[in-house]
């Protein structure tokens, strides 16, 4: 029972860590407060330099907008830098006019992330917070669709999938995405869902004899959390090995690729299962896994048909 708990409070001292520090830092593109419609910010980032675009508007009511440069720090999950200005350039049609910049027009910011997707930005005399838009993702589940390629690591065994969802489907384990192991759409069987008390995603797919495991946080475009790979018959052990991953395709890219060619059975390898059960070893070694994580797995096993 000891080392159960211990095993527990390993798991969830990962999964703080993971929020605290953001590994590749936080997602690009445009961020809001979904409370505060009609002003955003777009964040760009490349190494640790990160380029922040305000647009908002003065005290008249007129919309204007602010560039703000600096470095990210890694460690705190911090940006800071100012709102500068520039006015007097080129309008749209109109010849070249280098604009004049004003550094420091409207005091610092700071942005403090909490998640990959969620922040606090603080301007002088205030804050707020923003989230990344999601405009093409209209629920949870919504995400999940595409493809994605997804990798751990367990002491040198390294397991790979590269997953592909499609349909929409519900049964006794509620709501959930089904799809397949890229070019084994038969044979290798994938679901994925979200768990609302985890607040994060599972993915399981059978790898012939063996199941992977993943319990991640998403963006549009990254995947990152921790990964598991057991026995189809066996059971979930240890804490799991940091996962990453990124989507590959798009729902859309996905659907269109399908639609124009379904794809064919591949010949079954049966390569990695060496990798996978030393990592299964490995992990057995450390005792069962969270309950929970086990109940989980159990879920999307469920999930997949019957015979495969």
């Amino acid at each position: 029972m000891k080392k159960l708990i211990a095993v527990a409070l390993l798991y969830l001292v990962t999964l703080c860590a993971q929020g605290a520090v953001l590994t590749g830092g936080p997602t690009r593109g445009l961020w809001w407060n979904p409370n505060e419609s009609g002003r955003g910010f777009n964040i760009e980032m490349q190494d640790d330099v990160m380029i922040v675009t305000s647009f908002v508007y003065a005290q008249g009511g007129a919309a204007t907008w602010y560039i703000s440069a600096g470095r990210y720090d890694f460690a705190t999950s911090t940006f800071s830098a100012t709102f500068d200005a520039n006015s007097g350039g080129q309008c749209l049609g109109c010849a070249y006019v280098r604009p004049q910049g004003t550094a420091n027009a409207a005091g610092p910011i700071r942005i403090v992330f909490d998640s990959s997707v969620t922040a606090t930005l603080y301007y002088q005399g205030g804050s707020t917070r923003i989230v990344k838009q999601m405009y093409a993702y209209d629920s949870v589940l919504a995400i999940l669709r595409g493809s994605f390629v997804l990798t751990f690591n367990r002491s040198g065994n390294v397991i790979g999938d590269w997953l592909v969802f499609r349909t929409y489907e519900s049964g006794s384990s509620g709501p959930f995405v089904a799809g397949y192991f890229d070019g084994f759409p038969t044979t290798r069987i994938a679901v994925a869902l979200y768990d609302a008390s985890l607040r994060r995603y599972a993915l399981l797919v059978q790898v012939g004899s063996y199941y992977d495991f993943y319990v991640v946080d998403m963006d549009d475009q990254r995947v990152s959390g921790l990964g598991w790979t057991y026995p189809v018959g066996g059971s979930l052990s240890g804490s799991g090995s940091p996962a990453r991953g990124s989507r590959v395709q798009s729902p859309r890219e996905v659907n269109a690729e399908y639609t124009a060619q379904a794809p064919a059975n591949a010949v079954e390898a049966g390569d990695g299962d060496a990798a996978r059960a030393a990592a299964y070893a490995l992990a057995k070694r450390e005792g069962p896994a969270p309950a929970e994580l086990v109940v989980l797995s159990r879920k999307l096993e469920s999930a997949l048909p019957s015979t495969r």
